[in-house]
């Protein structure tokens, strides 16, 4: 069986070298399921695009769904970490950093239509992407909910309120932009982002509301 050989080579260890690999197998799968869909991925294209030998691809990853989960991963990390760090960063009211926060998360995944398309459409064609949104859903309602936290006083003993206020924010603000992309709300994006705040900062001021039902 060939081997990489360990230790040095051009300048680059055998650790950077594979992790070198790895990025451009996850380029070149942006690329493919983002432009043509989940269906034109295979083995042999995303190697070829990548230049990448076969045998090396096992080495990043298992199966051609493991690519996919880690470059849906990759996206929807980064929009959390940049709406984290934008509300963090945001001076003002609670609503403001909200506002800036849902902004920002927005425009992370939408900038680039490869990564929309594969955050809020490919995954309804695979049963593992769809484990992997809905884990990715859940991260966006832990955001909402460790912010909520931050940013008023609640009172202890109300996190399933929390929880269900996360959940369906995470899972309107997620369909609302799955319909825009669609085309089926024709709105620019910045009318979009402001639907979307808008609908967040409704829901968190309905809080006390939704604590009171669901303690009767």
């Amino acid at each position: 069986m060939t081997r990489e050989f360990s230790g040095t080579y051009r300048g680059t260890t055998t650790d950077e070298r594979r992790e070198q690999r790895r990025r451009r197998l996850l380029d070149a799968a942006l690329d493919i399921v983002g432009s043509q869909g989940l269906s034109a991925l295979t083995v042999r294209g995303v190697c070829e695009q990548a230049r990448v030998g076969p045998r090396f691809f096992y080495e990043s990853f298992p199966d051609l769904d493991a690519l996919a989960g880690a470059l849906l991963t990759e996206v929807q990390q980064e929009a959390l970490d940049q709406a984290r760090l934008t509300m963090n960063a945001t001076p003002g009211s609670a609503e403001d950093k909200i506002r800036a926060g849902v902004a920002a998360l927005i425009i992370s995944v939408t900038d680039d239509p490869r990564r929309a398309n594969i955050a809020f459409a490919q995954a309804y064609g695979s049963e593992a992407l769809m484990r992997r949104r809905f884990a990715g859903m859940r991260e966006v309602a832990a955001l909402i909910i460790e912010q909520t936290r931050l940013l008023l006083d609640i009172p202890e003993g109300e996190d399933t309120a929390i929880t269900a206020l996360a959940q369906l924010i995470t899972g309107g603000a997620a369909e609302l932009t799955l319909v825009w992309l669609d085309g089926g709300l024709k709105v620019e994006r910045p009318v979009l982002i402001e639907l979307i705040a808008d609908y967040v900062v409704a829901m968190v001021d309905r809080l006390p509301g939704m604590a009171t039902k669901l303690s009767d």
